[in-house]
């Protein structure tokens, strides 16, 4: 899960370097990083919904010394709008943020970006929409032939 960790971050401060993002607060859920109530400014919640890993040869027998663990997961970001805003600017960043996933997808690893129509929540009283992406990468390397 590290690994996964690890990519989804990168691709978080990606997307704080955006200039539409500058405002946006990041947290990862679960984490220590107390969520102010009500919500005073943008915010943005990571979570690794499912991940997958697999060691597997990688394209068949036609590159059989090229070996790896093959990982998959889908990234969700609830994106909170400020409380009393009425939802202003929400989508124009979820909009900014799908954008920003492929500029700062260098290494062409999401795939599946979709964001969902606006929800409330009602423990912080304020509409989110969730945006999610499938990250899939490999760690290979190439064994030596004897």
């Amino acid at each position: 899960m590290t690994t996964i960790n690890e990519q989804a971050d990168e691709i978080v401060r990606g997307l704080k370097e955006l200039a539409p993002l500058q405002n946006v607060r990041f947290v990862r859920e679960f984490s220590a990083a107390a969520v102010e109530t009500p919500v005073s400014g943008f915010l943005a919640v990571v979570g690794v919904k499912s991940a997958e890993r697999s060691r597997q040869f990688l394209g068949g027998d036609a590159t059989s010394t090229l070996k790896g663990e093959m990982y998959a997961a889908v990234v969700e970001l609830r994106v909170y709008s400020p409380y009393g805003g009425n939802g202003s600017g929400l989508s124009e960043v979820v909009g900014a943020m799908l954008t920003g996933l492929r500029t700062v997808d260098t290494a062409g690893i999401i795939s599946d970006a979709s964001a969902s129509s606006i929800e409330f929540d009602a423990e912080l009283n304020t509409i989110f929409r969730r945006l999610s992406f499938r990250l899939e990468f490999c760690l290979c390397e190439e064994e030596a032939n004897e």
